[in-house]
């Protein structure tokens, strides 16, 4: 049975914020009581308005959701953008529990930190974890995103040359913090942490790690069976749920996120009472370098999709021209793009062909996908929203066209996307 809730107000502004003792204006997305995003319950009523309070247009997607398409959120394909002082009402029974998150599509507001999460909690959760812990992380700059692209295009770079780092960025932020002055999360001893954590920046994958032993529960927002590794690479858009333990003697434990191709980090502290925290440094000892599939190899859904012939195969094949930094699907950048058709009730197998040398986080509105092969080896992948497609090779994923409607198809990196890497998954009527 469905739980109902009285419409709940966000607010799309702009509010101060202080980046390496400068202050800067920023995006923000809040509750009118100052509550960063939104918190629900599976099987609840998502009744929520977006109230802009911006001079300008806006409007903002519920990454990850399964929804009707008109609620989607992004300005010009499945609305018409929120218009300075306008409120627009979005009503769908939420289907699913796990960490998503929303953010802005329109433009590249993004950029700009209009961003926030998006927690849809379950009843089993107090079974695996004594406490909940989020973790938003972005990457920030005192250039406008404007600026940015302008001088991106500007660039000249060859399409062979792998770089793993576009944008130079001032900082990067986990709950609107740097390490300078870092969020410090009280936490018991001998008690089990949930890390909720999104990788909500604009152009930066990060590689996750925590003295505590973190155990991989979920990702995107569904659950896979247990796994433990050293670190966790996170692509941009993607999620990412831990178990961490709290040791008997407590003390201060970092979280930190490691900027792809950097030795730059984020993060926050979980400290236990008396435990007298440290901020730890900005930089790490190394730089590190490209994210790998170590762990997306490894990863299985718990809830795998059923077993059903494939009906229709699909290729996107990733590719750009550097020189004048444009950014490709099939060959064809948008809005010049030939959509994908599907009918409604195919099983669709999607392949993902990287030909570029840089990696893409390629994220399809409105559906889940389960990853089937990665270099034409077969898995029993992970169910998800978003999948990092590394330089020169091929991820192959298989959903079910069961969500009609005109669905955006693209690389989550902002800046790919404006520069062309951009489509649509449309049902034939």
């Amino acid at each position: 049975m469905l739980s109902f809730l009285l419409a709940i107000s966000l607010i799309v502004s702009e509010e101060p914020l202080v980046v390496k003792e400068q202050q800067t204006t920023v995006l923000s997305v809040r509750q009118p009581d100052g509550t960063w995003g939104y918190k629900s319950k599976e099987g609840d009523i998502f009744d929520v308005h977006v109230v802009n309070q911006l001079k300008v247009p806006t409007s903002i997607h519920w990454h990850g959701l399964l929804l009707p398409n008109d609620q989607d959120g992004v300005a010009f394909i499945t609305q018409f953008p929120i218009y300075p002082g306008q409120t627009y009402p979005y009503r769908f029974p939420l289907k699913q529990c796990g960490t998503y998150w929303m953010h802005a599509h329109y433009g590249m507001q993004e950029q700009r930190l209009l961003a926030a999460p998006l927690i849809l909690t379950s009843a089993e959760d107090h079974k695996m974890a004594d406490q909940e812990v989020v973790m938003l992380l972005s990457d920030f700059s005192f250039q406008s995103p404007e600026s940015i692209f302008q001088s991106l295009k500007c660039r000249k770079m060859e399409m062979e040359k792998t770089d793993l780092v576009d944008i130079q960025y001032d900082a990067f932020l986990t709950n609107l913090k740097t390490l300078d002055s870092p969020e410090i999360i009280s936490v018991e001893a001998e008690k089990t942490v949930r890390l909720r954590i999104i990788n909500g920046a604009s152009n930066t994958n990060f590689l996750i790690s925590t003295p505590l032993k973190g155990v991989v529960i979920a990702v995107d927002g569904h659950l896979v069976k247990p796994i433990s590794m050293d670190n966790y690479p996170l692509a941009a858009s993607q999620r990412i749920d831990l178990l961490v333990k709290i040791p008997k003697d407590g003390g201060t434990f970092p979280v930190l996120a490691q900027a792809e191709g950097t030795n730059q980090q984020t993060g926050l502290l979980l400290a236990t009472k008396n435990a007298n925290p440290k901020p730890p440094s900005t930089t790490a000892d190394q730089t590190i370098g490209a994210l790998t599939y170590a762990l997306e190899a490894k990863l299985q859904a718990m809830q795998p999709l059923p077993l059903k012939p494939i009906d229709q195969k699909l290729t996107l094949v990733l590719g750009g021209n550097m020189s004048n930094y444009t950014w490709t699907l099939n060959g064809q950048s948008w809005p010049e793009v030939t959509p994908l058709l599907v009918e409604k009730g195919q099983r669709v197998e999607l392949a993902f062909k990287n030909e570029s040398s840089m990696s893409h986080p390629m994220h399809l509105h409105g559906h889940v996908f389960q990853v089937t092969h990665i270099n034409e080896q077969p898995i029993n992948g992970a169910i998800r929203d978003t999948i990092l497609v590394t330089p020169n090779s091929t991820v192959i994923v298989q959903f079910d066209a069961d969500n009609p409607g005109v669905w955006p198809l693209h690389c989550h990196l902002l800046y790919h996307q404006e520069a062309g890497m951009f489509t649509v998954l449309r049902y034939k009527e």
